[in-house]
C-alpha cells in the first residue's frame, strides 16, 4: 500500500509539472533542463513564453509547452464563413430570396389603407452593404474588430447586398421611405451616407440614416420612425435589428424567443444570413468579448453539437 502511495505521488507530481500545455517551474530548474525534460528546445520555450531573459525563471512560474494561440490563429476560423459569404451562389440566392419576398410583402401592404406614410427599416452592414472584405482582411493577421473598421468605412468601398438596391428603390418609387438604422457610430455617419448615395440607395441623407449615439439598442430609433410612419417591414442580419428582447440574452434564450416570434419571420421581419459575426457569437461567449483568442476558440468548440463514428 505504501509503495502504491509513493508511485501515485510521483505520478501526481509529474501530472502537475506537465499540466496540459504548461510546465510549472520547480526549485533547481533551468530553461535548458526544462527543455530536455519536455523535448523542446530552449529557443522554443523562449518564443512560446515571450521570455525577455532566458536565464530568469521563477519557481512556480507557468511555462507554455506549445505555441501561444493568437488572434491570427483565431482569425483562421473566419476562412470558411468569409469564403462562403463572398463566393457561394447560395449566399447570393438567399439575399435575392429575402428581398424578393420583401417586395411581395410590401405590395400586399400597398393594398391596405393607411393614414401614415409607409416606411421600411433596414440595418446597414451585411443587410444592404457588404463589408466582408474588411473581415476577410483580418485573416493571416493579428488584427480584429475594431482595428481598421473606421478606415474601411471612411474608404466607402462596401458594395450592395444582392437585391437590396433594387428593392429599396422600389419602395421609394411606391409611396414609401427607407430608414437605415445602424450601429455604426455617429462619427461614421457622413461616410456611410456617401457610400450609400454613391451606390444609388434612396434616402441616403441625415434624416434617414440613424447611426449610434449613446446606445447600441436600436429600439429608441425604431420608435422615432414609428411616431410618424407605418412600418411595413424590418430587414436585418442580427436579431437585435428586430426587437430589443434579444439583447444580452443567452443562446438558448435567443432561440426560444425566435420560436415564440415564429409568426413574425417572413411576415414582418426579413432576416439575411451572416455567418461571419454577430450577437449570436457574443451569446456564445456570454458577452465576455474580453476573452483571449485561445479562450474564444475553446468556447466555440465547446458549443458545437458533435457526432463522431465509433472507433
Amino acid at each position: 500500500m505504501k509503495k502504491f502511495l509513493v508511485i501515485f505521488a510521483i505520478l501526481l507530481s509529474i501530472s502537475l509539472l506537465f499540466a496540459g500545455e504548461y510546465y510549472i517551474v520547480q526549485k533547481g530548474d533551468t530553461l535548458s533542463k526544462i527543455a530536455k525534460e519536455t523535448g523542446l528546445t530552449v529557443e522554443e520555450l523562449v518564443k512560446y513564453n515571450n521570455l525577455k531573459n532566458p536565464d530568469l525563471i521563477i519557481v512556480g512560474q507557468r511555462l507554455r509547452l506549445t505555441p501561444q494561440y493568437t488572434q491570427k490563429d483565431l482569425n483562421e476560423q473566419l476562412v470558411m464563413a468569409a469564403l462562403w459569404y463572398q463566393n457561394a451562389g447560395e449566399a447570393r440566392a438567399l439575399a435575392y430570396q429575402a428581398y424578393n419576398f420583401a417586395k411581395i410583402l410590401y405590395d400586399m401592404d400597398l393594398k391596405e389603407e393607411s393614414t401614415l406614410k409607409r416606411a421600411v427599416i433596414v440595418d446597414v452592414d451585411e443587410t444592404v452593404l457588404d463589408n466582408s472584405p474588411y473581415d476577410a482582411g483580418t485573416i493571416d493577421t493579428n488584427n480584429a474588430y475594431p482595428i481598421g473598421w473606421n478606415e474601411w468605412c471612411e474608404a466607402k468601398l462596401a458594395t450592395p447586398i444582392p437585391g437590396a438596391l433594387e428593392f429599396l428603390n422600389y419602395v421609394a418609387k411606391n409611396n414609401g421611405e427607407v430608414f437605415y438604422i445602424t450601429n455604426r457610430s455617429d462619427s461614421l455617419k457622413k461616410a456611410t451616407i456617401e457610400n450609400l448615395k454613391n451606390l444609388g440607395f434612396p434616402f441616403a441623407d441625415e434624416k434617414h440614416v440613424l447611426t449610434k449615439s449613446t446606445t447600441s439598442d436600436k429600439e429608441p430609433r425604431r420608435q422615432m420612425v414609428a411616431e410618424n410612419y407605418r412600418i411595413v417591414l424590418l430587414i436585418g442580419d442580427n436579431l437585435n435589428d428586430f426587437s430589443s428582447v434579444f439583447r444580452h440574452k443567452t443562446t438558448s434564450e435567443r432561440n426560444e424567443l425566435v420560436d415564440k416570434m415564429k409568426d413574425k419571420w417572413g411576415t414582418k421581419f426579413i432576416i439575411l444570413p451572416n455567418p461571419i459575426y454577430g450577437d449570436w457569437e457574443g451569446a456564445v461567449y456570454k458577452y465576455n468579448w474580453g476573452m483571449s483568442p485561445e479562450e474564444k476558440s475553446k468556447v466555440r468548440k465547446e458549443n458545437l453539437i458533435r457526432w463522431r463514428p465509433q472507433k
